[in-house]
């Protein structure tokens, strides 16, 4: 059972417990209807998901070329939290086939944690929302960090938080980006092809089809 022997398990949110890019994406797109901008599924996957909001709206307008200030990037992640509320209720979303017992049984070997790079307006609610929340030791958002997967900080404050070293933790991905994030903040990743195909995250030291193969 690859969850054994580890001091810590850190799962990434969207895409690995929760399949929640397309409400993701949906409020996106509703957000930027007043602008007129547009962009394609497939740059939404590559160059969007798990990069964090404001990366999102930047690499939009530069598709659209268009120029955007930081006060209207502003504007639209309220926009965008707004919608993502809506969405939660409307339940736009679905778990990750397996993903409780997955948690249920990480948290049975010792201290878990959820690191994500999008904020915890939108994290918290959904996991609440799942039955999750009252499973996880510490969580921490793209809100808690100046720097962005692929960027380490998330990986590494998440550590801090727990108290144990990172390169006894255990990482849990499902995009190229968060992959990278956790082999720099020197944690052995598990990579769940949910979301990218298994050939995009060959950098992760396992990869699985899914989360419930965790099991």
């Amino acid at each position: 059972m690859l969850l054994h022997n580890r001091a810590a398990i850190i799962f990434d949110f969207d895409g690995v417990l929760v399949d929640s890019e397309p409400l993701h994406e949906w409020a996106i797109r509703t957000s930027l209807e007043p602008l007129g901008w547009t962009f394609s599924r497939e740059d939404f996957y590559a160059h969007i998901v798990g990069r964090g909001d404001h990366n999102a709206y930047r690499r939009i307008a530069e598709w659209n070329r268009a120029s955007v200030t930081d006060a209207q990037i502003a504007r639209l992640l309220e926009t965008k939290w707004s919608l993502m509320a809506r969405g939660i209720a409307e339940r736009r979303f679905h778990e990750q086939p397996g993903a409780t017992e997955v948690v249920r049984a990480a948290r049975a070997l010792g201290p878990i944690a959820v690191c994500s790079g999008s904020v915890r307006a939108t994290v918290d609610p959904l996991l609440r929302v799942l039955g999750l929340r009252e499973h996880l030791a510490t969580l921490v958002c793209g809100d808690d960090v100046r720097n962005m997967k692929p960027a380490p900080d998330g990986y590494l404050l998440a550590a801090r938080q727990l108290n144990v070293q990172p390169e006894a933790c255990l990482a849990i991905e499902d995009t190229p980006t968060g992959v990278a994030a956790g082999k720099a903040a020197g944690m052995f990743v598990v990579a769940v092809a949910h979301t990218v195909p298994r050939d995009k995250l060959a950098q992760a030291d396992v990869i699985l089809d899914s989360i419930a193969q965790a099991l």
